[in-house]
């Protein structure tokens, strides 16, 4: 007798009881434990996520309290509660790459046209940040930067000189981060200085999930003029362990057009604005 193949209903019931033993469960593994496809497990998390059972995180899934969920399906805000990220899957830059590709590279191309010759600029490892190399190959500019992804890309444009600075390397982000940064650093005075991280909230500001990728970050923007934050709709009321910097710091916010389009966090874009910093909304 052919063997009958179970239903998504039954599948991610049992996705949902994995996430209630893990934290944080990668969509390669369920794919895995399940025996089918990648895209069968993102569509059972899309459907999970809909009903707010569970929250899609960089590589992987994990379960949602609907009491601290940001919007219902119609868009609306539920409450006023920042989400605090708890542990999650360590995944790679690739994973994280293509994680709301569409908002990331309008945000970069918005943030490239505040670089002009002659700039000397900081570009930490996020993948946000990334997506700003493609813009950026005919300035002639110097780039600062503690991501061995970026200054790949870089070398490629005759223009651009690229200081890769020195330090241990943090395999999944592909990033420098260590005690040899600050000795490094000082020598540099930092016109613009481009970065994202994890989560952002009014008050407590940018926040990192590792100690070290938040002690990199702000050895990087203390030796910077400006500080621009790139910073997409899903970490706008999300907060984490390490404050990299705070709202009073940054020169200017540079969002996508989604986070005008929830109350909450429309209203933590207006408080920052009234703090005096600049917000720049990119259109997708």
């Amino acid at each position: 007798m052919k063997e009958i193949k179970e239903l998504p209903y039954t599948r991610q019931q049992k996705i949902l009881e994995q996430l209630n033993r893990n934290d944080c469960v990668k969509i390669e593994q369920l794919a895995k434990d399940f025996n089918v496809s990648n895209m069968t497990i993102y569509r059972d998390i899309l459907q999970l996520e809909k009903s707010g059972e569970a929250l899609r995180v960089y590589g992987g899934v994990k379960a949602a309290n609907k009491a601290a969920a940001d919007v219902n399906e119609e868009g609306t805000a539920q409450n006023t509660i920042p989400t605090v990220l708890k542990p999650y899957c360590d995944s790679t830059i690739e994973e994280r790459f293509h994680h709301e590709i569409e908002a990331k590279r309008a945000i970069a191309r918005v943030a490239a046209s505040y670089v002009k010759d002659g700039d000397v600029i900081a570009i930490d490892p996020s993948t946000t940040t990334l997506h700003m190399c493609s813009y950026l190959l005919n300035r002639k500019i110097t780039v600062v930067t503690t991501s061995m992804s970026v200054a790949l890309q870089l070398t490629s444009s005759k223009f651009i000189d690229v200081i890769l600075c020195g330090g241990m390397v943090r395999k999944s982000a592909l990033s420098i981060v260590g005690s040899l940064l600050p000795s490094v650093l000082k020598q540099i005075r930092i016109n613009k200085c481009f970065l994202s991280s994890h989560g952002f909230t009014f008050e407590h500001g940018l926040t990192d999930m590792t100690m070290e990728e938040c002690d990199a970050k702000k050895q990087l923007l203390n030796r910077s003029n400006e500080i621009y934050v790139l910073i997409d709709h899903t970490k706008v009321n999300q907060y984490s362990s390490f404050v990299v910097c705070d709202v009073e710091d940054m020169t200017r916010i540079i969002t996508d057009s989604a986070t005008q389009k929830i109350k909450k966090k429309k209203e933590i874009m207006q408080q920052c604005t009234e703090a005096g910093c600049k917000v720049t909304y990119a259109k997708v």
